[in-house]
């Protein structure tokens, strides 16, 4: 018989010994503070933002199948003879070009864009101009 079983008043088996020794043993994760849940918190999303970037790779590669899949079928549709290798080579150069930056044309158009988005900044300058031409006007006239 152990020394723990010899303490128990009688009547007690071993069962009792293994729940208060549970009970007598704090987990970590019973108590946390702010600062760790919200340091588990983060670690989950990481986590999580790794797996959709995992899994956003490889629908890529079976959108990139399936589009090789498609082009190669409408090529053979219309006679062209055209290999796997060439297929690649374009669907490349087309997701490289697909999000890639172009300044706009200048133009009424792309000026327009900038005085709506620097409305404020106009208009506390027109305010600003405006002041200035009357206080010079009155101070010199």
């Amino acid at each position: 018989m152990s020394q723990a079983q010899a303490q128990l008043p009688p009547g007690r088996g071993s069962a009792s010994v293994a729940s208060a020794r549970a009970n007598a043993v704090e987990t970590p994760l019973r108590e946390l503070t702010l600062q760790e849940t919200l340091r588990v918190m983060d670690i989950a999303r990481e986590m999580r933002d790794a797996r959709q970037s995992a899994e956003e790779m490889f629908r890529r590669d079976d959108l990139r199948a399936g589009l090789r899949e498609k082009l190669m079928r409408q090529a053979r549709l219309q006679g062209d003879e055209v290999s796997e290798a060439e297929i690649d080579a374009a669907i490349e150069l087309y997701m490289e070009r697909q999000h890639m930056f172009r300044p706009p044309q200048p133009g009424l158009k792309n000026t327009l864009w900038h005085a709506w988005v620097y409305r404020g900044r106009i208009a506390l300058a027109t305010v600003a101009t405006t002041l200035a031409v009357a206080g010079a006007w009155w101070f010199f006239t």
